[in-house]
């Protein structure tokens, strides 16, 4: 597959992703990615990434993917994204708040066969805790 080809299966895997299009993410998905996450030494299968998925997708709604850049080199995809949604239902315990967050993110996904088969992710969790109002946001310095 080509680059080109790779990055288009990547942009539609974002675009499923902020639908919550299980069908979709699944025609992306290989049976059997693995997909890394910065914030765990384990990783997920595709049933727990699927189900992440829509565990942000039932928090969160009117969800969107500004894609800022997106790099491709072989069989690797590097997508750098802000992240936007409503926190309109529960999230991990912490009821609706109505607020609207923005994240940048990035992430690398391998693509082999038209499909993804593995899978990086990291997202600004912290500017997330502090835009729910979990966090407190920093003090300015003197």
């Amino acid at each position: 597959m080509t680059t080109e080809e790779n990055k288009a299966i990547v942009r539609r895997y974002v675009e499923a992703h902020a639908a919550n299009d299980q069908a979709a993410l699944k025609e992306v998905l290989a049976p059997d990615p693995v997909a890394h996450r910065a914030s765990s030494t384990d990783s997920l299968n595709r049933e727990a990434l699927l189900q992440g998925i829509s565990m942000f997708s039932a928090a969160f709604s009117d969800r969107q993917f500004t894609m800022e850049d997106q790099i491709a080199e072989g069989d690797k995809v590097m997508t750098r994204y802000t992240w936007r949604g409503t926190h309109s239902g529960d999230f991990q315990g912490l009821p609706p708040t109505g607020k609207q967050v923005a994240i940048s993110a990035f992430f690398v996904q391998r693509i082999q066969e038209g499909k993804i088969v593995e899978f990086w992710h990291l997202f600004d969790q912290l500017a997330l805790m502090q835009q729910l109002g979990l966090v407190p946001p920093p003090q300015p310095t003197r």
